[in-house]
């Protein structure tokens, strides 16, 4: 399903996940202090658990972006939340007009761009997600996060957040604007390792 396919088919209520510009606010307070959780885990090495809150900061965007409009609730499927779904989360997060600004395709590669948002699309950032929370057993070895997530992949995901946020957040408040001057300083931060 396209993202704006899947984001008209929700529910518009009165109760809406965020009913205000200071729960909004609230919301972009939360999504900042998970990018920057992500980039001191990042900078000291921690790779797996950065790019889990990385993505979970991704997924926490698009909650906020969505939840302005809708109570995420899928009419055709009862009782189904999209709000709890990781990968209507990621769909969610990958806007069309992420890779459209030139700086995440110039930190990151028009390559590298492409697989990311292929990832978000195709349920490839809930397979890193679970690559960077859990160990597994794979081919008679054990296998631990640090052997499936690695540094470029933390860079990518922690610079991918950090565009997420910006496109989809900054601009909606005030606030907004105060919290962009932090990412976009943590951005060029990450971009220059």
């Amino acid at each position: 399903m396209e993202v704006f396919e899947l984001i008209h088919s929700m529910e518009r209520t009165d109760e809406n996940l965020i009913k205000s510009a200071e729960e909004l606010d609230k919301a972009i307070d939360h999504i900042v202090q998970l990018i920057k959780d992500s980039c001191v885990l990042y900078f000291t090495g921690s790779y797996p658990s950065s790019a889990f809150l990385s993505i979970t900061a991704c997924e926490e965007v698009a909650k906020a972006h969505i939840g302005c409009f809708t109570n995420g609730k899928h009419p055709q499927k009862k009782g189904r939340n999209g709000f709890r779904d990781h990968k209507t989360k990621h769909l969610m997060a990958a806007l069309p007009t992420v890779p459209m600004g030139q700086r995440l395709e110039e930190a990151l590669g028009k390559g590298e761009l492409q697989r990311i948002m292929n990832m978000a699309k195709n349920a490839g950032l809930v397979q890193a997600r679970e690559s960077a929370l859990y160990f597994q057993r794979e081919k008679g070895s054990l296998v631990i996060p640090s052997e499936k997530v690695d540094k470029n992949l933390a860079r990518s995901l922690a610079l991918f957040a950090i565009e997420v946020f910006d496109d989809a957040l900054v601009g909606m408040t005030n606030h907004s604007y105060e919290m962009d001057d932090i990412t976009d300083a943590l951005f060029e931060q990450i971009k220059n390792t």
